[in-house]
């Protein structure tokens, strides 16, 4: 299946459990993986007879105001955003504005984060 789709079976088997398992979108699929684009995952599931109908119905669990990722807290949904944010408090009191499913990326992602912008520079 790899060569026709651009993708590698490995590849293939991370974007299937991406989708399924934790319910990414096709452009977030995109990034973690870091080749291809929205269509191109898409191609990908389609050519592998994946969705998410079809594989038990699970329901995505939604971001919410108090749920905790490591040391962040997701504090309240911005609705004037384009994009999903929430306002989040770290455990040293810093409040700053996040993109909650960069909470959720794997641990050795670049774009993964883990704490406040404050934390993080004093980090380096």
């Amino acid at each position: 299946m790899g060569s026709k789709s651009g993708f590698k079976e490995t590849e293939v088997q991370e974007i299937k459990r991406l989708y399924l398992e934790e319910g990414r979108s096709y452009a977030q699929i995109a990034r973690i993986i870091g080749r291809g684009s929205e269509t191109s995952v898409k191609n990908a599931l389609t050519k592998a007879k994946v969705n998410r109908s079809s594989e038990g119905g699970k329901s995505l669990e939604k971001f919410k105001p108090g749920q905790k990722f490591g040391q962040i807290t997701l504090i309240k949904k911005l609705v004037k955003s384009k994009k999903l944010k929430y306002h989040a408090a770290c455990d040293c009191g810093y409040e700053f504005d996040v993109e909650p499913y960069l909470l959720t990326l794997s641990n050795d992602h670049k774009n993964k984060v883990t704490t406040c912008p404050r934390c993080k520079a004093r980090h380096k």
